[in-house]
């Protein structure tokens, strides 16, 4: 005859709780904050890119600063 061990109970699945949403005030408050930052956000993005400053193209250091005038004898506005 065969004897079984004791039976071991089947643990049951953790079930995660369901997580709790905000009420009404703090949504809008939440919305508000949010839509504010990228308001903000965006505005430094345009005023950065409307910059007139040369930030991105500023000369190369080292360079003579003369120009020499063209190969064929032209003339050059901006000499």
């Amino acid at each position: 005859m065969e004897t079984q061990g004791p039976q071991l109970p089947v643990e049951q699945p953790v079930v995660p709780a369901a997580r709790r949403k905000f009420s009404g005030a703090r949504q809008v408050i939440a919305t508000t904050l949010l839509s504010v930052g990228m308001m903000a956000v965006g505005g430094v993005a345009v005023v950065n890119a409307a910059s007139p400053a040369p930030a991105a193209s500023a000369p190369a250091a080292g360079g003579s600063g003369t120009q020499t005038p063209p190969a064929n004898g032209a003339n050059c506005p901006n000499m």
